[in-house]
């Protein structure tokens, strides 16, 4: 912000902004994490789940918010699709398959992303290229991992039962009688309801259109900005497809927010497209990015926190009286 301050004319700057393309870019967040929660609901009612749309809301919402402070995104998320009212394997299953389709639609986006680069705008950019295709690797590497497991789950059965073996001869906890075949019985069931969910067509048909939605909206702040800025010259589906590959790369920086990650991708392959006006674009951009999701979940939950003291006090109060 000091480097925009002392390189640019703020009043020409504010001048040329128009505000209601700024103003889609902020939403871009909100709109994509409630297509988020959304899914959540819609695969929790495919498994006749009785789930809740605002616990819902807070698996999206909140498990966000603490994706972007570090690796706690995944158990705090799974928590709360717990206490929105999926049973323990049921939120697996469906944590997985979800899991599974964001994959895929980001694989297939990335694809799309560097043959863009490579062959339309023919850029050669060396390790940058290497680092996005060796992370598309290991995206193909788990969304098979996955699908082989609802398709095939029996050697995926016998590893884990070695695996549960080996620890109840060298932890305590696991030495108890029982505890393999009692685990053994929970990774069944997981393997059952994911070939439950893999043939249930109308809920894949959703899941991925609901994440190609999803993905589509996170990837459009770029181009909400840019036109926010009152540049032009550059198309909706080229700005979302850069956007997509600034998202690959950032993740090999494995630093909350992807810090440092996400700056040096947007400043290498958006450079050309902001031009002069790649700093504040920048800026901006980690605004609606990284600001965005943390303001927006961190008051969601302080409005449910409080939602539900209140509620807490009132039953109690109300017990009190009695």
């Amino acid at each position: 912000m000091v480097h925009v301050g002392r390189t640019m004319d703020l009043r020409a700057l504010l001048a040329g902004m128009e505000p209601l393309w700024l103003a889609a870019a902020a939403l871009c967040v909100p709109v994509s994490e409630s297509v988020d929660a959304l899914i959540f609901y819609g695969m929790g009612r495919s498994l006749d789940c009785p789930v809740r749309l605002a616990g819902c809301f807070d698996a999206a919402y909140i498990g966000e918010f603490y994706y972007k402070l570090g690796p706690a995104g995944a158990p705090v998320q799974l928590k709360l699709m717990y206490d929105a009212g999926m049973p323990a394997t049921q939120t697996a299953s469906i944590y997985t398959w979800k899991a599974v389709a964001n994959t895929m639609v980001y694989t297939c986006y990335a694809v799309a992303a560097l043959a863009y680069e490579l062959f339309w705008r023919q850029e050669g950019l060396g390790s940058a290229v290497i680092g996005a295709g060796l992370l598309i690797a290991l995206y193909l590497f788990l969304c098979g991992l996955a699908l082989f497991t609802a398709v095939r789950p029996e050697p995926i059965q016998r590893l884990i039962r070695r695996i549960l073996t080996f620890l109840s001869r060298h932890w305590k906890v696991m030495a108890k009688p029982g505890m393999v075949d009692k685990g053994m019985d929970k990774v069944a069931e997981f393997c059952g309801q994911l070939r439950s969910l893999k043939e249930n067509r109308r809920m894949f048909l959703g899941l991925y259109l609901g994440m190609f939605v999803e993905l589509t909206v996170l990837f459009s702040v770029p181009f909400f900005l840019y036109r926010g800025l009152g540049l032009t010259g550059c198309s909706y589906w080229e700005m979302v497809m850069v956007q997509c590959l600034v998202m690959v790369l950032s993740r090999i920086i494995m630093l909350p927010g992807n810090a440092g990650g996400a700056e040096g991708s947007f400043y290498l392959f958006m450079g050309p497209i902001f031009g002069r006006h790649l700093a504040v674009g920048m800026v901006l951009w980690r605004f609606a990015t990284f600001l965005d999701v943390m303001l927006v979940g961190g008051l969601w939950s302080v409005v449910r926190f409080a939602k539900r003291s209140v509620a807490r006090h009132h039953t109690e109060g109300r017990q009190s009286h009695e």
